[in-house]
């Protein structure tokens, strides 16, 4: 079956720019809104991650919402479908913290044509990643940056 390319954007921060201080920990810490373009028709509900690219393994997982229902955006501070855990042990959004160097952040949607099913509280990264595996319709990514020496760093990459 054929993926659709979900075009993924935020009405707060460009595609590779900053992501503002209100969706990190130095800020309000919570999830920027995210709007979603060329769902296809079959999807029944959708699946967000957010990692931390320049970190391996599972502290990279910083959020992880899965069972929204199907729509064209994800609201700040979502609450719809359920909540995984993070990199942390807790089933929250945690925006990036800062650090002295920029990190790149990868938002990741996935459009399911089902419903993920558990049988425990705590779903991990992994177990989404198993459950989505025959089930994506769609699929899009939108990656940000963020550190204390972001916009300095930007400035020198577009030099």
């Amino acid at each position: 079956m054929r993926k659709a390319a979900l075009n993924i954007f935020s009405e707060k921060f460009a595609r590779g720019g900053q992501i503002p201080d209100k969706y990190t920990c130095d800020g309000k810490n919570v999830n920027p809104p995210l709007d979603i373009e060329n769902l296809p028709p079959n999807a029944k509900s959708l699946v967000v991650m957010l990692e931390d690219k320049n970190i391996e393994g599972i502290g990279a997982m910083l959020w992880l919402q899965y069972n929204i229902p199907v729509k064209n955006w994800i609201n700040e501070d979502e609450k719809k479908g359920e909540t995984g855990l993070n990199g942390f042990n807790e089933c929250s959004y945690l925006g990036p913290c800062s650090k002295p160097e920029a990190h790149r952040y990868l938002f990741k949607v996935y459009a399911l044509d089902d419903f993920l099913y558990f049988d425990e509280n705590t779903v991990k990264k992994c177990d989404v990643e198993a459950g989505i595996r025959y089930h994506i319709v769609g699929y899009g990514e939108l990656e940000a940056v963020y550190g204390q020496n972001t916009k300095l760093e930007l400035a020198r990459m577009f030099q």
